[in-house]
C-alpha cells in the first residue's frame, strides 16, 4: 500500500514573509497548520468534482486511497457482516485544523462533496465535526455513508444513528442549507451513459463501482452546511474511512469560510497568492450595525 501524503509547502517557505494575524481578520488561507493523518491535499477542479461554489481557486480533500492509518473516525460504527462477522472502519484519513476562536454570534460555513465507490454491506462514510476546547463533538456539520440508495440513504446516511457513541444531533434539513435540492449523482461502471465516476483522488478504484448499477457509486455534489456554535475556541475535524475493507475507496472535499485563527498565531499572508495554499478558510465580518 502506498504510504500516506501530507500536503507541504515547505519548499515555498523561504519566498514567504510571516505576518501577525489581525484580531479581527485573522485567516489561515493555507492548510499547513492543520493536521492530517491519512492522504489529504487540495486540488482545483478535478472530474467529476469541479470547484465549490464559493469561488476558491483550489478545494481541500481526503481519501482512503493509499491511507495506513486506522482507527481515525470518533464513531463506533459496527454491523454485522453476515455468517458471523463484524465489520467496523478499516483504514481512512483525517484533517483537523489548529485552533480559532469565534465570537458569538458568528457561524462557520463549509462546502462538502462526498465522493464514493463503495456500497452496500462495507458502507464507507465520511463526517466533519466542531470540536471545542475540552475535545468534545460541539456540532455536526456533515454525514455521509455509502449505500445502495441516494438522498438521505448517503447523506446523513444514517451514519450517527448507527454509532454507539454519538450523543449529539444531526439535521440536515436544519444545517445543510441547500439539502432540500439535494439528489446523489450516480456514477456506475455500466451506467447507460457508461459514466463512470471520475476523480483522481480514487485512485486504482477510479472510474470503478464495487457493483454494476449500484447506486450508491458516484458523488454528493456541493452541499452548503451552516452551524452558529457560540462563542468560543474551536477546531474543525473532516474525515473519511473505508468500512469492512481496504478496497473500493472513498473521499471527501471541502471548502471553508468563517473560520478565524487565534491572534497570537503568526501566518504569512502572502500564502493568498500560492495556487497550491488557496484560500479556503475566510474570516466573515460581523454586519456593522447602522
Amino acid at each position: 500500500m502506498r504510504t500516506s501524503t501530507l500536503p507541504s509547502l515547505a519548499a515555498l517557505a523561504a519566498l514567504i514573509v510571516a505576518a501577525p494575524v489581525a484580531q479581527a481578520t485573522g485567516v489561515d488561507p493555507a492548510l499547513d497548520t492543520w493536521t492530517c493523518l491519512g492522504t489529504c491535499g487540495t486540488l482545483a477542479a478535478d472530474g467529476d468534482i469541479t470547484l465549490s461554489p464559493y469561488g476558491s481557486p483550489r478545494y481541500a480533500y481526503l481519501t482512503t486511497n493509499g491511507s495506513s492509518a486506522h482507527g481515525v473516525s470518533p464513531l463506533a460504527i459496527v454491523e454485522s457482516g453476515g455468517g458471523g462477522a463484524e465489520f467496523s472502519q478499516t483504514n481512512g484519513s483525517s484533517y483537523t485544523s489548529a485552533p480559532f476562536t469565534l465570537a458569538d454570534g458568528q457561524d462557520v460555513r463549509a462546502y462538502f462533496n462526498y465522493v464514493s465507490t463503495d456500497g452496500k454491506g462495507f458502507d464507507d462514510y465520511a463526517w466533519a465535526r466542531l470540536i471545542d476546547g475540552v475535545g468534545n463533538t460541539a456540532a455536526w456539520l456533515f454525514t455521509a455513508r455509502s449505500s445502495n440508495g441516494n438522498k438521505q440513504n448517503v447523506v446523513p446516511g444514517n451514519a450517527l444513528t448507527k454509532a454507539s457513541n454519538n450523543t449529539v444531533e444531526f439535521d440536515p434539513d436544519q444545517t445543510i442549507v441547500n439539502y432540500a435540492d439535494f439528489e446523489f449523482n450516480t456514477r456506475t461502471t455500466q451506467s447507460s451513459a457508461f459514466d463512470p465516476i471520475d476523480w483522481s483522488p480514487l485512485g486504482i478504484w477510479n472510474g470503478t463501482c464495487w457493483r454494476d448499477n449500484a447506486e450508491g457509486c458516484g458523488f454528493s455534489g456541493w452541499l452548503e452546511s451552516r452551524v452558529t456554535p457560540g462563542a468560543g475556541t474551536y477546531r474543525l475535524e473532516v474525515g473519511v474511512v473505508n468500512f469492512g475493507d481496504e478496497a473500493w475507496d472513498s473521499g471527501i472535499a471541502f471548502d471553508l469560510q468563517g473560520l478565524s485563527a487565534p491572534q497570537t498565531v503568526p501566518l504569512p499572508s502572502a500564502l493568498w497568492l500560492l495556487a497550491g495554499a488557496t484560500p479556503l478558510l475566510a474570516a466573515r465580518r460581523r454586519q456593522r450595525v447602522a
